[in-house]
């Protein structure tokens, strides 16, 4: 069985993140679904969806290493488009527009600490749409 739900909020761009982890738990916990698999999916080709541990710091140096691992610079799409967000597409490629978490009993397998996170890379704001599909019986 599918079940395939939206999440729709607004976001101010600039790694603008929103913690997904209790709307994605309460879908599952309201659904038919027992266990099976989650997938937590951005279609944005400027956006990511990541775990990150909820500790004090840690969502400052995950920005903070995105910036070191893919750089502001110069990119071939800035050239040829007037959006300037070359930058945005690249660490979107490499961290991934989504992920799967498996559950049982209606419960995610979590670590103690480990959320969900959308991340607006890109520079603008804009509304947005996540795509959450429970997989299982």
């Amino acid at each position: 069985m599918i079940d395939t739900k939206k999440i729709s909020f607004a976001t101010k761009g600039g790694f603008d993140m929103v913690n997904l982890t209790k709307e994605v738990g309460r879908m599952i916990r309201n659904g038919s679904i027992e266990s099976g698999i989650v997938n937590v999916y951005s279609h944005g080709s400027t956006t990511a969806v990541v775990t990150l541990g909820s500790e004090d710091g840690i969502r400052e140096d995950f920005v903070e290493m995105v910036k070191k691992m893919v750089p502001e610079g110069k990119y071939k799409h800035d050239e040829w488009t007037e959006h300037h967000n070359g930058v945005s597409h690249m660490r979107s490629a490499l961290l991934g527009t989504g992920l799967n978490i498996p559950f049982m009993h209606k419960r995610m397998f979590l670590g103690m600490f480990q959320q969900i996170y959308f991340v607006d890379l890109d520079s603008i704001e804009r509304e947005r749409e996540v795509i959450v599909q429970i997989i299982g019986e």
